[in-house]
């Protein structure tokens, strides 16, 4: 009986302290940059960010398991034709800067999508200071009843903030 409280204390202690360990903080700092993005033509509006202090267990339970780029379509047509669209992120903190893995939507359909990307401690996001996110977008659109993808467009966007 006393093996099983202790293996119980020990599981709840690793529960409990891996979080903190891996933030480093009981409370960690979330940015959230949302844009829309409008297929056939590349245009990007409402580019909006925020930052808001979360605790650790908030974040590795919570937050983090929906993953760090999501994708909510708003008003697409398949039938008017598809695209494949790559996102390239360079995410500059105050100790350097780094590039995310690239994000790929192969053969979806035409038309508007909102795109949140998360950041924190995992993509570097810990410290007091200036950050910035550079994001480029390249799309190539088969409009319906076209045999092959156009010539890619690329456009792009910077965000820059600062965390206290």
């Amino acid at each position: 009986m006393l093996g099983i409280i202790i293996i119980v204390v020990i599981a709840a202690a690793a529960i409990l302290l891996t979080p903190v360990a891996l933030a480093g903080n009981l409370t960690v700092p979330l940015t959230k940059v949302t844009f829309n993005e409008v297929t056939g033509s590349l245009t990007f509006d409402h580019v909006a960010n925020t930052t808001s202090s979360l605790t650790a267990y908030e974040y590795y339970f919570s937050t983090r398991i929906g993953g760090w780029f999501r994708t909510s379509e708003n008003k697409v047509n398949a039938s008017a034709g598809t695209a494949n669209i790559n996102f390239t992120i360079v995410f500059s903190t105050p100790n350097g800067a780094a590039t995310l893995p690239v994000q790929t939507l192969n053969g979806v359909g035409l038309g508007n999508r909102t795109h949140t990307i998360y950041l924190s401690v995992d993509q570097g996001e810990h410290v007091s200071g200036t950050y910035r996110l550079t994001v480029s977008i390249d799309a190539a659109t088969k409009p319906a009843g076209a045999s092959a993808f156009g010539a890619p467009i690329a456009r792009g966007f910077d965000v820059a903030w600062k965390v206290p």
